[in-house]
Formats: structure tokens, sequence, C-alpha cells
């Protein structure tokens, strides 16, 4: 066994999982393309080295989209770093979400404590636990659209790797 197999993966927001294949990545990149036009369950875009999938007509606001990297392999094939995540959208609203929190949190921690230097009593000392514990609940709103798109996220893998004639690599992603 590899150490990939037998470390576990910490769960993650946007996880990664990379891909191998004989092909070229040009060659990659192309029969993704025709795969995009032929198919309506699939819809996205290639370029030269990078490739973005989603899904077409099934798209909910929980659909995982999957970006990869590709980059020629020691074998003169095609190494592709893949990785999921929500949409652009989604993942702006996560981030402004998380953004707001931890601003209100300074905030409030900045207000208590000077409350407190004022001898007052420090109220908003008392929001900074909230803080904590909206930040945890956006944390785990992730999972729980990975719980719902998890069918969505095994579909897009399998696709690209049929499509690319690819392999798992037994190698742990590169962040």
């Amino acid at each position: 066994m590899t150490a990939a197999t037998t470390e576990p993966r910490r769960p993650s927001p946007r996880p990664r999982f990379e891909l191998r294949t004989a092909l070229a990545p040009t060659e990659v990149r192309d029969r993704v393309t025709a795969a995009i036009r032929s198919s309506r369950r699939v819809r996205g875009i290639a370029f030269e080295h990078r490739i973005e999938l989603a899904i077409g007509e099934e798209n909910h606001f929980w659909s995982p989209q999957i970006v990869v990297e590709m980059r020629p392999g020691d074998d003169g094939g095609a190494v592709l770093a893949c990785r999921f995540g929500p949409d652009p959208y989604v993942w702006a609203l996560y981030l402004l979400l998380y953004g707001t929190i931890l601003l209100s949190a300074f905030f409030a921690l900045l207000f208590g404590f000077v409350q407190l230097s004022l001898h007052q009593t420090p109220l908003a000392l008392y929001l900074a636990p909230g803080a904590l514990v909206l930040a945890g609940l956006v944390y785990g709103a992730s999972f729980v659209g990975q719980g719902l798109g998890s069918e969505q996220m095994y579909f897009l893998r399998a696709e690209l790797t049929r499509v690319a004639d690819a392999k798992l690599s037994d190698e742990p992603p590169k962040p």
C-alpha cells in the first residue's frame, strides 16, 4: 500500500483528486470539448491547460463543478489535477458570509474590550461566541451541499475519467 491509500483524507469544502492518462493534454481537451457538445447533462469549457465542467440540465444551487488543471506527465501523457467546488456565485456567497461573520466578530470584540476598559458591562463580548457558532454553521453548510450534490460529483468524476481514459493517481493531490 502507498502512503496515499493508508492516510485518511480530511473532509474539505473543495475536495481534490488527481487523474493520470496516457493521452496528451491537447487530446484530452479535444475529447472533453466533444463530450460537452454532445451531452445535455454536462456543460463546461476546455482551455489549453484548464477544464471546467458542471452539471447541465439538472443544475441546482448545490450542484458541483469540477475544475481541472492539466499538465504533461512524465510518460508523455497528462496529469489532471481536479478540484470540486460549488458554482462560483455560491462560492462567492460562502466567502462573503465568512467575511461578514469575521468582521462582525472583530468589531464585537473591539467594542467589548472598549466597554471593559471603561468599566462597563462588556455585553458586546457575548457576540463573539455567536459568531463562532455562525462560522461553524456556514462551514457545515458546505458539507450539506456536498451531500446533496454527491451523486452529481460522482457523475462528473466518472464522466471525466471516461472521456479522458484516465485512472486515479496513487499520489496524493498537490494543493
